[in-house]
């Protein structure tokens, strides 16, 4: 699996139960058809964009917003958990990005592109809408606060022979919560044996610095429990995940319903 989904473990502290509710931006709706989304004719950069990476024989994707319609624009990084850069446009160029490893392409309002050594990532535009607003998600446990995402969820994705892993990801109080899911031989619709030593067909590891905040500890994992996906379209995915966490006496439960930034 990608770099981007190796992570420490630790052992979580108990917490007593609240619920966290996140909040909407500007009361738009959740696209719900099941197709891919994907603009053209744009009348400028401002958007969200799914972002799909080549790597090592790694078909990675990712989401990223585009804010602002002149040339300094912002661009908040679903995949460097929520990192913003600040950008500028010079001819059809920005500089700014991902730490100026190398210039970000502009082909036009709907499409770019960057390479990087053994890299490359093209960017479509997916809305002409800045939202992170790909479905919904809910972390559930007595022992911890509860999570409730939704028109604040990102969604990473990636497929290799292996299998496919599903990140979902939001933000609390400013900090970031992410979700992996990782199931050898794909997430097709059906019920897969949960742990984290490669014994079963599915692992999920929580993570990002609100997890840490609540629980002190880096990351966590479902030590023994059940991925069941209920419904596998084009690009949504819907399931749940119950089991326990590595101390084995936290519950926790997971239900999702979310858009993949697959093109």
């Amino acid at each position: 699996m990608s770099m981007q989904f190796i992570l420490k473990a630790a052992l979580p502290a108990v917490m007593v139960s609240s619920l966290l509710v996140l909040p909407g931006c500007g009361g738009e709706q959740q696209p719900q058809d099941d197709v891919v989304r994907k603009t053209s004719g744009s009348p400028n950069k401002q958007g969200l964009w799914r972002m799909i990476e080549e790597f090592d024989g790694e078909t990675f994707y990712s989401t990223v917003l585009v804010r602002g319609t002149g040339n300094s624009v912002t661009m908040n990084d679903c995949s460097r958990a929520f990192e913003v850069d600040s950008m500028t446009l010079s001819g059809n160029q920005y500089s700014g990005y991902n730490h100026d490893l190398a210039p970000l392409q502009v082909l036009n309002n709907d499409t770019m592109r960057w390479a990087y050594t053994n890299q490359s990532r093209q960017f479509e535009k997916m809305d002409t809408n800045p939202q992170f607003n790909m479905g919904e998600f809910r972390v559930s446990s007595p022992l911890l606060p509860d999570v409730v995402a939704s028109n604040l969820v990102c969604v990473q994705f990636s497929e290799t022979d292996q299998g496919e892993v599903l990140v979902l990801t939001t933000q609390v109080l400013g900090h970031p919560l992410l979700v992996t899911i990782t199931a050898d031989g794909g997430l097709s619709e059906g019920s897969y044996g949960v742990e984290p030593y490669g014994n079963q067909d599915a692992m999920v590891i929580f993570s990002g610095s609100h997890w840490a905040n609540t629980t002190l500890t880096g990351y966590d994992e479902i030590s023994d429990g059940t991925l069941t996906i209920t419904s596998r379209g084009n690009v949504w995915i819907e399931g749940e995940v119950q089991g326990v966490l590595r101390n084995g006496t936290t519950p926790i439960s997971v239900t999702f319903n979310v858009e993949t930034p697959r093109n």
